[in-house]
C-alpha cells in the first residue's frame, strides 16, 4: 500500500479555519464507567453529567472536553472543530456552502448539551460527523485533576489527536481533510497495525500539534481507533502505566515507547468503552516553516503489539449490494 496516494494539495482560501480538535463525542452503553476510569487512571476531571446520564470529562478550564453519551453501542459519535469566534463561525458556514458541503446547525438544546455558542455539524466522505464551533464554556481557575498530577496539554492546543480506520483512503477523504477542513498532511508513511498487517496512516494538523487527526485505510473495516491525551509531565504517564499494568480489566495493547516522527513517550490501553487510549507526554510542538520527512522506522524505540487485533470499534463494513 502507497504511503501516499495522490499529491498533496494546498488548502484553498475556501478552507474552514479550525485553531484545534476542541472536543469528542462518544456514544456508548458504559458511559458510566467513565466516571471512575476517567478519573483513576489520568486524573481527568468530571463535570456535571448531562440530564440523560452523559459523562463530561475536563483536561482544563472548559466546561468539558470529552462527552461519553449513553447508547447502545461503543462508538464515536462526533469530533468538534474550534473556531475563534463568531465572525469564523459565519464565514466557515459559508465556505461549507462553498464546497457543496450539507450542513445542519446545532438546536439551542444541542448547544447547550455542547456548552458552545453555537455548532454546524456535517459528516466526511468516510461517514464519520464533524462539527465545528465556537464559543464553548468556561471559568477561570476552576480545573482540578483528580488526582495529584501536572496536568494536560490542552487549552489552545486541544484535546489531542484522534485516529479513526477507513476501508481506502480516496481522494475525497484527501479533499475533506486539506481543503474542507484546511488541515496541512503532517506525515504519510507504512506502520504495522494491531492484525500484523501494514497501512499507510495519514496524519493531519490544525495547529502547533504534530497532527489532531488521521485515517488509515484499512481494506474493509471502519470505525473509531484511538484518542490520544497528553499529560504535561512524564512522571503521569509512568504513574499511569503503572495504573493500567495493576488492573486486569484495563489491557494493554501497546507497551510504553516513542514513534520517530514525534518526540511524545506513550502508551496504549483499551477503554471501557471498546476504543483504544493513547496517553503520553512529551509531545512536539511545530513551528510554520515544519519541512515534512519521512521515518525510516516508525518508532525510535517501544510501542510493541501487546493486545493484537483492531479495537472493538473497529468493525468490518457490510460489502456492496
Amino acid at each position: 500500500m502507497s504511503a501516499v496516494t495522490t499529491a498533496i494539495r494546498v488548502p484553498r482560501e475556501l478552507a474552514v479555519k479550525i485553531t484545534s480538535l476542541g472536543y469528542l463525542g462518544f456514544r456508548s452503553p458504559l458511559h458510566k464507567e467513565w466516571e471512575s476510569f476517567g478519573p483513576e487512571v489520568f486524573g481527568l476531571g468530571l463535570a456535571e453529567p448531562g440530564s440523560d446520564g452523559t459523562v463530561y470529562l475536563r483536561m482544563d478550564d472548559r466546561h468539558h472536553r470529552v462527552a461519553v453519551h449513553p447508547g447502545d453501542q461503543d462508538e464515536l459519535a462526533y469530533l468538534g472543530w474550534e473556531l475563534t469566534g463568531k465572525a469564523a463561525f459565519v464565514e466557515a458556514c459559508a465556505e461549507l456552502e462553498g464546497h457543496g458541503v450539507d450542513f445542519r446547525l446545532g438546536s439551542p438544546q444541542e448547544c447547550q448539551e455542547r456548552k458552545v455558542a453555537a455548532f454546524a455539524q456535517f459528516v466526511d466522505p468516510a461517514d464519520f460527523t464533524h462539527e465545528i464551533f465556537y464559543g464553548q464554556v468556561f471559568t477561570a481557575g476552576s480545573f482540578q485533576t483528580a488526582k495529584p498530577s501536572a496536568g494536560f496539554v490542552a487549552d489552545h492546543h486541544g484535546v489531542g489527536h484522534c485516529v479513526v480506520v477507513v476501508p481506502e483512503f480516496t481522494d475525497e477523504l484527501e479533499h475533506f481533510a486539506t481543503e474542507v477542513l484546511g488541515f496541512q498532511l503532517f506525515a504519510g508513511y507504512l506502520a504495522p497495525t494491531p492484525d500484523g498487517k501494514l497501512a499507510g496512516p495519514q496524519f493531519y494538523r490544525c495547529n502547533p500539534r504534530t497532527h489532531c487527526f488521521a485515517y488509515i485505510a484499512i481494506p474493509g473495516m471502519r470505525g473509531m481507533q484511538h484518542w490520544c491525551l497528553e499529560a504535561n509531565s512524564l512522571d503521569d504517564v509512568g504513574k499511569a502505566y503503572d495504573i493500567v499494568q495493576s488492573r486486569e480489566d484495563i489491557p494493554i495493547t501497546m507497551s510504553l515507547g516513542r514513534h520517530m516522527m514525534d518526540s511524545l513517550v506513550s502508551f496504549y490501553l483499551r477503554t471501557p468503552t471498546g476504543f483504544d487510549m493513547e496517553f503520553g507526554a512529551g509531545g512536539d510542538a511545530l513551528s510554520d516553516d515544519y519541512v515534512q520527512l519521512s521515518p525510516s522506522s516508525p518508532e525510535v524505540w517501544g510501542h510493541k503489539f501487546v493486545t493484537q487485533g483492531w479495537a472493538p470499534t473497529v468493525r468490518p463494513v457490510a460489502p456492496p449490494t
